[in-house]
């Protein structure tokens, strides 16, 4: 009775600190949404502030639902779960919404939808039922079919384009593979192939995508153009120094310096307006909800919870690490959001249903 009881308190205990950090999240995120549309003193956005708000609130109900379905139903329904998610990546080039050039979206009742952000949650619980069996089968079952299937899903993504999603993709495949027990030098010699390859691969980016990776070694390049958003963004964190310059008062965020600033910038708005500290404060509520997750890695003795939390661990620091690198101009811009930040709806239900199933595993596995 007494174990029923701390067992009961410790889950309990994982659900409020979750959601206690996610709702400071929120609170970051309506603040430097809010923010980036507030121009000379006038509010420009209050459409995107209330549909940020919407999403947040349809997130934290996907939240609560995932998190009272049982975890295993995924992995007996894993390939599914992918073709359903292969099957949405082909309807977008049917009917997929086109903005500035790229055709990512669908658009439901006024609100649209990236099935390529499912697809982190298809290659998830995918890998994780390849990797948590305990049978070896050699080369081409362990790894060139798990390959293929990551492979297909990013070669789509890439396609349309999104080169940022796609290469999360790969590297899903190669973080979570190489705790396995399948060969490491597969992983290992398939990294070393993709270096030497890269060069080729060159010609198969669009113009942008080949501008990014010229203003990343040199924003002076371009400073006008490709360059330019590096150029504000290391300005505007720069500028905020170790307070920051306060709520609304950040000259690049307000005189329309910055592009972008709600959505894969946000960072530089908080950095701008809080400064050092306020960057330390968001980056120790993504260190609280890492070690949660990480700390449940460690416990479990079920392989597909041991490979889907890594999952979500490896997926949650691959965004934060990009993101926030790319802002600083320490890494070339490939249109990632910042996770529980960033405006758009779709990212951030991915994130919370991950999350939802996490918990559920909390539940459920002890």
């Amino acid at each position: 009775m007494l174990n029923n009881i701390k067992t009961l308190n410790l889950r309990l205990s994982g659900f409020k600190t979750i959601a206690l950090l996610l709702i400071a999240l929120n609170v970051i995120s309506l603040a430097c949404i809010y923010s980036s549309l507030h121009q000379g003193g006038v509010f420009v956005g209050s459409d995107t502030l209330l549909r940020q708000m919407i999403w947040i609130a349809l997130s934290w109900l996907c939240l609560l639902l995932f998190s009272f379905i049982n975890y295993r139903v995924y992995y007996n329904l894993s390939y599914i779960i992918y073709s359903f998610n292969i099957l949405l990546l082909l309807g977008v080039s049917l009917f997929g919404k086109t903005v500035m050039g790229a055709q990512r979206w669908i658009s439901i009742f006024g609100f649209t939808f990236q099935p390529s952000e499912l697809s982190k949650i298809a290659i998830i619980i995918i890998l994780a039922k390849f990797f948590s069996s305990k049978k070896e089968s050699g080369f081409i079952k362990d790894f060139l079919l798990p390959l293929g299937l990551v492979g297909l899903n990013a070669l789509i993504i890439f396609t349309q384009p999104d080169l940022g999603t796609a290469l999360v993709l790969i590297f899903l495949f190669v973080s979570i593979g190489l705790f396995s027990k399948v060969n490491k030098f597969y992983f290992i010699g398939f990294v070393i192939l993709g270096i030497v390859l890269t060069p080729f691969a060159l010609g198969a980016l669009k113009d942008y995508q080949r501008q990014r990776l010229t203003v990343f070694i040199n924003p002076d390049v371009d400073p006008l153009g490709a360059g330019y958003t590096i150029i504000q963004s290391k300005i505007a964190i720069g500028s905020g120094q170790v307070l920051g310059k306060g709520f609304l008062a950040g000259t690049q965020n307000q005189f329309n310096f910055l592009p972008e600033r709600h959505t894969d910038f946000i960072f530089t708005i908080l950095t701008e307006e809080w400064g050092f500290l306020g960057a330390i404060f968001l980056l120790m509520l993504y260190w609280l909800i890492l070690m949660k997750i990480i700390q449940k890695i460690g416990d479990s003795s079920d392989d597909f919870v041991y490979f889907f939390t890594l999952g979500i661990s490896v997926l949650f620091f691959f965004h934060i690490f990009i993101n926030i690198g790319m802002t600083l101009g320490i890494l070339p811009v490939v249109g990632l959001p910042l996770i529980f930040l960033s405006y758009g709806g779709t990212n951030m239900l991915i994130n919370y249903i991950l999350l939802g199933i996490f918990l559920n595993i909390c539940r459920n596995n002890h």
